[in-house]
């Protein structure tokens, strides 16, 4: 890739070189073989900003955040958090980094431990904050009950008590407890009515402007990710295929599998202006095709060649947008089937 990660890097908050993530796993004949979930991926989260990652169930998005996090270890690459290593195993690390980021998880329910009240589970987090006694503490944490639409009676109640909107709304509150500069967002609305949805964005937009957080976004509702997201990558199998700013992601996608994926989203109401047409790609994500030295998308691709098996870099094809496929100009005016 070109070095894509470098551009504006005086801005980025976290950078991520190269990483790559294997897992050995055992076939039901108790064979074991290597899946490689995250096949060397760069990318940048500027401050401020939100950089989304988007792609199927099984992709290999999630387990980006888990990296980054300390719940799984890399295999390879480098992890750099405001330009020093990232080390969240390192226990001198721990506290500090775990100040600086936070996390809010896809499920509501069970990111909350049902044997403590709100105002304890808050209160956890406002430990990373040593400018803080425990009267401001309590304070701050009604504070912050209030600060995403809640009332702070609610402080003394169990989770619960409380509805799915409810607690990732308090989610949010939690993970803004230690005042972090970067927020992973795991699924931030995937486990809520659609009614909800609206309401836990604008939230997580509301605060981002208020608080100055940068967000990594992780999603495969590309509705979310047209509102939320400054920088938006696709990722297939492992790879991210496509790279890119939101608008022109969304308005001009040149990766077939980008197309497809917006083409399945059904998002003519957001008046995105959309210039390319659309894909319908065929099949299913087989896990099988990660193993491809080439494209990994050609078995489902309407416009695969001979040559999508050999390999394909990312690269840059038009300003600012990077993308993974040897025949992307040329079939970004054709109808997704031939």
């Amino acid at each position: 890739m070109t070095n894509q990660t470098t551009t504006h890097g005086d801005a980025a908050l976290l950078q991520v070189n190269g990483l790559v993530k294997e897992f050995e796993i055992k076939d039901a004949a108790l064979r074991s073989r290597t899946l490689r979930a995250v096949d060397g991926v760069d990318f940048v989260v500027r401050k401020k900003e939100t950089f989304a990652i988007v792609g199927e169930s099984g992709s290999g998005k999630s387990t980006i955040g888990r990296v980054l996090l300390g719940l799984a270890e890399k295999s390879s690459g480098d992890i750099l958090f405001d330009s020093k290593p990232l080390s969240i195993k390192d226990r001198s690390q721990f506290r500090h980094i775990r100040k600086r980021l936070q996390i809010v998880f896809q499920d509501p329910v069970a990111a909350f431990d049902p044997r403590i009240s709100i105002g304890k589970s808050l209160m956890e987090f406002l430990e990373l904050r040593d400018d803080l006694d425990l009267r401001k503490r309590r304070q701050r944490a009604e504070h912050l009950i209030s600060e995403v639409g809640l009332v702070p009676e609610m402080i003394n109640r169990l989770p619960s008590q409380m509805s799915g909107g409810q607690l990732q709304r308090l989610s949010i509150a939690r993970a803004l407890a230690s005042e972090p500069e970067l927020i992973f967002l795991d699924e931030p609305t995937s486990a809520l009515d659609v009614s909800i949805r609206g309401q836990i964005v604008n939230l997580l937009l509301e605060r981002q402007k208020q608080h100055s957080v940068s967000y990594l976004l992780v999603a495969h509702d590309l509705r979310v990710v047209a509102v939320m997201a400054d920088q938006v990558a696709v990722m297939y199998l492992g790879q991210f295929v496509e790279v890119s700013e939101k608008d022109q992601l969304f308005s001009h996608p040149l990766h077939p599998y980008t197309r497809g994926l917006i083409e399945a989203a059904h998002l003519d109401d957001l008046g995105l202006g959309r210039e390319t047409d659309t894909v319908k790609l065929s099949g299913e994500l087989s896990e099988d095709d990660a193993k491809s030295m080439g494209c990994r998308l050609a078995p489902r691709c309407p416009f695969a060649e001979s040559k999508c098996s050999k390999p394909q870099e990312l690269v840059e094809l038009k300003p600012g947008q990077f993308v993974r496929c040897w025949k992307a100009l040329s079939i970004e005016g054709v109808p997704g089937h031939k």
